[in-house]
Parts: structure tokens; C-alpha cells; sequence
């Protein structure tokens, strides 16, 4: 019988400062995957607590997740790391597929401070391959029917408690924590996808500039969206102060918008609710809920009026993009 509809789950022991690879199983559409930390967390000792990091704790227990596929021989699909991000980036994005609102972690006890104490976690840091804002969500679930790929890893990079807060140095126990992953996938045989690429980078501002440029965008494929996160000084702090306009030129589409416009498009278009503190977060939707209207990476011409409030290097644009690629047409 075929494949209609699972979800998977793998599950290993936290590591600190490590490299934690996970093999998906092959067969069938799959939708999300989602990396999850979850058990617990024994902070002890010590005398400082530190400064908060960016989300804090748990969140910086991650410090990158990377999906590689490979493709099968003769595959008709493109391979490579179709995700490598910052787990800030992808839950950022995720405010736009949960009704405008940011989730973190849900336990009853979160580690918002350095303190000593015990901590439960339960933290989701979703990747979308397919998803609720396109009127063709599976247009996008990455395919892993027989002779796509013939492997599709997750590597999940650990950090430990000083990159969620700066200046800590409490004992570390993680031995009740574990990391997992879940895949929620249907199967659809004999129907093509694109392959989604999401990755993030940050781009540092050495000073105020009302044409800055990007040179480390992505060049190939087709753009469906940017979640730009400008962040001032140290540590990470998202900021309103930073960005003033965006410009993008070219062939088949041209945007000019100012850093407001942008927000406001962003409450219009329900991408963040206006009860969330939405500082820092630019979201550009290229698609309007329609695969068709990606727009091609190659040619662009990209500008972003910036301030520099924190000093030279010292803010940035953490840029989160979204874009696809076909597979080569079945002869």
C-alpha cells in the first residue's frame, strides 16, 4: 500500500558543542521537519548568570541547522544544503505561519535567565518545505519518492550555555535533554516539486549607507521570500534603528519600499499580529501566496538604505531567504 501520511520522530542525546547528524528515512512528499529540543536542563554553581544572547535560553543551545541532500543517480533534482540556518532565523519566519505570532519555547519552567536552577524544555524550531501560505503547499514538500535522493541528512550544530548568555558560568548538565527530529510527510507518487533552499547570513554595516548592497545574496533559483532581522551592538539586539528602505530592480519585478511600508504590508497581509513586539523583523513576501510569482535571483539589483547606530561592524541585517528550483524536465 502506499504511503498516505506519517510523521517520524528520531531522537538522540544532547551534546554540547557538537555536530548531531539525523538520516531521514526516504519515500513521499515531506511538508516540515522540525528539530526539537526537549527534557532537561540542570544550571548549578557558578556566580554569574550572564547577559542575555539574542532569544536566551534554549534557543542558543542551537547554533545551526543544515539539511543535505543527495541526489540519487540520474535524479532529474538539484542536491546541496537545501537549508543552513540559524535556528533565530527559522523561528522568526515561523511568525508568519503561526497567525503572526512568535513561539518559542512552551515548557512550564523556560531558561529566560542564566540562573542556577532545573529547567524542562520543549522547544520546536520548525523548517517549512511546504506550506499553509501558498494557495499549492505541496508544490514545495521536498520529494523523496524513489530515484529523487538517495539521502536527505539533518546535522544539528549544539552550542552550550554561554551562547545564550555571555558571561555565564554555571555547571552545565544536560544529560535528561535530547534532541529529536520529526517529519510529517503524504505521499503523492508521480508528482514533481521544486526543491526549496533556505539559508541565512548576516550582513555587517561598517556605516550609514543609503545603497548598500548584499554581496553574499543568493544568485540562483527563484526568490519566494526575505525575513530581514537588523540587529544593533552586542548582544543581538533587533532594532527599528537600522533599516530605512529596501530596493530591489529587475527584469520581472521591482520593489521600493520604505523600512514602515514594509510593516505595514506585514499587519495587512496578517504576517505578524499587531499584539507581538514585531522590532527588527522586515518581512518581503515575493510570491503573494502564489508559487507562479517567484521571482528569478539572478539580476537583481539589490539596495538597502541602512543606519549605523552601534558603530562600524558593529550592527548587521541577519537575512533569511527562501527560494526554489526545478527539477530538469522528464524527457
Amino acid at each position: 500500500m502506499a504511503l498516505v501520511q506519517s510523521v517520524n520522530r528520531m531522537s538522540k542525546p544532547f551534546i554540547k558543542n557538537s555536530k548531531i547528524p539525523f538520516s531521514l528515512n526516504l519515500g513521499g512528499k515531506i511538508r516540515w521537519i522540525k528539530v526539537v529540543l526537549t527534557g532537561q536542563i540542570v544550571l548549578s554553581a557558578g556566580a554569574a548568570s550572564g547577559t542575555l544572547l539574542a532569544e536566551g535560553g534554549p534557543a542558543g543551545l542551537i547554533k545551526r541547522i543544515i539539511v543535505t541532500v543527495t541526489p540519487a543517480p540520474g535524479s532529474r533534482y538539484p542536491g546541496g544544503k537545501i537549508v543552513d540556518c540559524s535556528p533565530r532565523a527559522l523561528l522568526r519566519y515561523a511568525i508568519n505561519q503561526h497567525n503572526g505570532k512568535f513561539i518559542g519555547d512552551i515548557s512550564a519552567t523556560p531558561m529566560s535567565t542564566g540562573a542556577a536552577g532545573t529547567y524542562t524544555c520543549y522547544l520546536s524550531v520548525p523548517i517549512y518545505l511546504a506550506d499553509s501560505t501558498l494557495r499549492n503547499s505541496y508544490d514545495t514538500a521536498l520529494n523523496t519518492d524513489q530515484g529523487t535522493y538517495q539521502s536527505v541528512q539533518v546535522e544539528v550544530d549544539t552550542g552550550d550555555v554561554k551562547n545564550c548568555f555571555a558571561g555565564n558560568d554555571r555547571t552545565e548538565d544536560y544529560s535528561g535533554l535530547s534532541v529529536q527530529v520529526l517529519d510529517d510527510r503524504i505521499g503523492l507518487p508521480g508528482v514533481d516539486t521544486l526543491v526549496r533552499y533556505q539559508e541565512d547570513h548576516a550582513v555587517l554595516i561598517a556605516a550609514a549607507n543609503t545603497r548598500a548592497f548584499d554581496p553574499v545574496m543568493p544568485q540562483d533559483g527563484a526568490f519566494e521570500s526575505w525575513t530581514i532581522m537588523t540587529e544593533t551592538g552586542t548582544p543581538y539586539t533587533l532594532s527599528d534603528a537600522i533599516l530605512n528602505r529596501v530596493m530591489v530592480d529587475g527584469p520581472t519585478y521591482k520593489h521600493d519600499k520604505y523600512a514602515k511600508d514594509i510593516r505595514q504590508t506585514m499587519l495587512d497581509d496578517e504576517w505578524i499580529d499587531l499584539s507581538q513586539t514585531a522590532t527588527g523583523l522586515y518581512h518581503i513576501d515575493f510570491t503573494d501566496a502564489s508559487i507562479r510569482n517567484t521571482v528569478p535571483a539572478g539580476g537583481l539589483d539589490i539596495k538597502f538604505d541602512v543606519n549605523n547606530p552601534g558603530g562600524a561592524n558593529l550592527d548587521d541585517m541577519l537575512i533569511f531567504t527562501r527560494r526554489v528550483v526545478a527539477p530538469t524536465p522528464a524527457k
